[in-house]
């Protein structure tokens, strides 16, 4: 089945509600497509101990992968500003998602980017 970024988008922005960033009031939402078309939500949860919050994409990711999916096709990252993933969570998605497509939006209109870790982390760790 081809991927429609679009409704995977969609998917995101639903994540991104349920969003906790008291503290940078940064909402992100992440929508991760397996290989049998689940989707999987993600969204950012802040702590007062920085350290300890937790990116939309890696809570997806490991959601994912805790319930014992391993193979996707496509992940969709929504943020105000059309962010990219920090560096933590690219090195996760390189480990654990491969050069699936990447797409990024802010979620208020059509327009999305296509990205893909190869060309977001050129140099992974390991």
């Amino acid at each position: 089945m081809k991927i429609d970024p679009k409704k995977l988008i969609k998917q995101a922005v639903i994540a991104q509600k349920n969003a906790k960033a008291k503290y940078s009031k940064f909402i992100v939402g992440c929508a991760l497509l397996s290989e049998n078309e689940e989707i999987i939500l993600g969204c950012n949860i802040e702590s007062a101990a920085y350290p300890s919050t937790m990116c939309a994409e890696r809570v997806a990711i490991y959601a994912a992968i805790s319930r014992g999916i391993t193979k996707f096709k496509a992940i969709a990252i929504v943020s105000p500003s059309s962010g990219k993933p920090c560096g933590p969570c690219r090195q996760i998605m390189h480990e654990y998602l491969g050069d699936i497509p990447i797409y990024i939006s802010n979620g208020k209109n059509s327009k999305f980017e296509t990205h893909h870790i190869s060309n977001l982390l050129p140099h992974p760790f390991g």
